[in-house]
């Protein structure tokens, strides 16, 4: 295993610090850090570049979105593999290691649209919120973990059933496909244009 970097990758990459801060991530004051390690399977060292998503300025739904700079990270992969071609290091870009950050008021949305997904169904089935609870249902914003930024909302849950206090039974008050349909609804109601996939009773 080699630890230490060649001098003359150790120089490129100071270079490719600067020109990247200038020309990529600056103008959205983007916080970023290059990563070195080196590869036995390609036998030669290779870079990833970490960086700060923020979540509130991405996401359209959000009081301080920003489109250019929505744009800009949607682009961002690129834009890094070709500067980094200015310091002759394209072929040891290895991709960007994205972490997300700043999304309060995205996480605040969720719960509130959580809060009205209870609500309708605490009214339309007249079943309590221990019940709901009890059945783990709720919306989550996924973030994913690959080279581009992507998210979507997830539909959790399962059937909501409660027990007859006489017989100790088991009774369905809601179906896996009404809390499907309710979760829907109420997704669409609310302005989130995300794209969103059901995991309801899987």
């Amino acid at each position: 295993m080699k630890e230490e970097l060649p001098k003359n990758i150790t120089e490129k990459i100071s270079i490719a610090n600067k020109v990247l801060e200038q020309l990529v991530f600056d103008k959205f004051n983007i916080p970023f850090e290059i990563e070195t390690h080196y590869s036995g399977y390609w036998d030669k060292w290779i870079i990833r570049i970490m960086v700060d998503v923020d979540v509130d300025r991405y996401c359209d739904f959000t009081s301080k979105y920003d489109y250019a700079y929505e744009k800009h990270i949607d682009n961002l992969e690129r834009n890094v593999e070709n500067t980094l071609a200015y310091v002759d290091l394209k072929g040891a870009f290895d991709g960007l290691i994205l972490y997300y950050v700043n999304d309060y008021e995205t996480e605040q949305i969720f719960t509130n649209l959580n809060e009205k997904l209870y609500t309708e169904l605490e009214n339309k089935f007249n079943v309590g919120r221990s019940d709901i609870e009890n059945s783990d249902i709720y919306y989550y914003l996924y973030k994913s973990e690959l080279e581009y930024v992507y998210f979507r909302t997830e539909f959790v849950g399962n059937e909501i059933e409660v027990e007859d206090e006489q017989t100790g039974k088991m009774s369905t008050i809601v179906t896996c496909y009404e809390l499907d349909q309710i979760m829907n609804k109420v997704y669409e109601e609310s302005g989130i244009d995300l794209p969103s996939e059901s995991f309801v009773c899987n």
